[in-house]
């Protein structure tokens, strides 16, 4: 999961005051559309609202976005891509510790963030289907980066030997993106709750560690 879009960015003084105006009337658009989606969800959300609470016209919104499908899969690479930033191991963190951060702060960012839960009233079905496309390209950077970390561990004496790397990677992305499904989800019959979490953490741990 962890990799972001590559783009590339003009420094902000190399921008004309046109250039710099229309970026800022984009952000405007896309600021918007994140309250909107989060308060009425995409089915709620008008083109017509969000350009109102943008202070922009119809016309000029369609300059930037071709409709609110448009708008709504842009808003939502947004907020897979602040999850991806989120969840990435820190500097000082060891092997294990950046295994546990990694569920602990992808759960905590699905369970804290608003606008997760609001994309999917509606029409959840479509909803998830178009954050599985979102966040379609980040799965094998995903299983990479924990297959380093758990090699990073054997290496340094901290993990098993025996592992089989690439199959306990596989298995260890499909805890978290589960466990964080979960607590975006917010259904009845699988619930969020803190010792779940930590029951995983020791679960992964344990199976991992020498």
């Amino acid at each position: 999961m962890p990799q972001t879009t590559q783009t590339t960015e003009i420094p902000e003084e190399s921008l004309g005051p046109r250039q710099e105006a229309s970026g800022r009337r984009r952000q405007l658009i896309l600021e918007a559309a994140r309250a909107c989606f989060g308060e009425l969800g995409f089915a709620g959300a008008t083109v017509g609202e969000i350009a109102r609470r943008a202070g922009v016209s119809n016309g000029l919104l369609y300059q930037f976005f071709r409709n609110k499908e448009h708008l709504f899969e842009v808003v939502l690479e947004d907020v897979v891509r602040d999850w991806v930033r989120a969840m990435l191991p820190r500097q000082d963190e060891g092997p294990a510790a950046a295994l546990e951060g990694m569920l602990r702060r992808s759960v905590d960012f699905c369970r804290t963030h608003p606008l997760l839960p609001a994309l999917l009233r509606g029409e959840p079905g479509l909803a998830l289907e178009r954050m599985r496309g979102a966040s379609g390209d980040r799965v094998q950077p995903h299983r990479d980066l924990v297959a380093d970390l758990l090699r990073r561990g054997i290496e340094a004496g901290a993990f098993r030997r025996d592992l089989d790397v690439p199959a306990v990677a596989d298995v260890i992305c499909q805890l978290q993106s589960d466990y964080s499904g979960r607590a975006y989800r917010r259904e009845p019959g699988f619930p969020d709750r803190p010792e779940i979490i930590d029951a995983v953490v020791r679960f992964t741990l344990d199976a991992v560690r020498e």
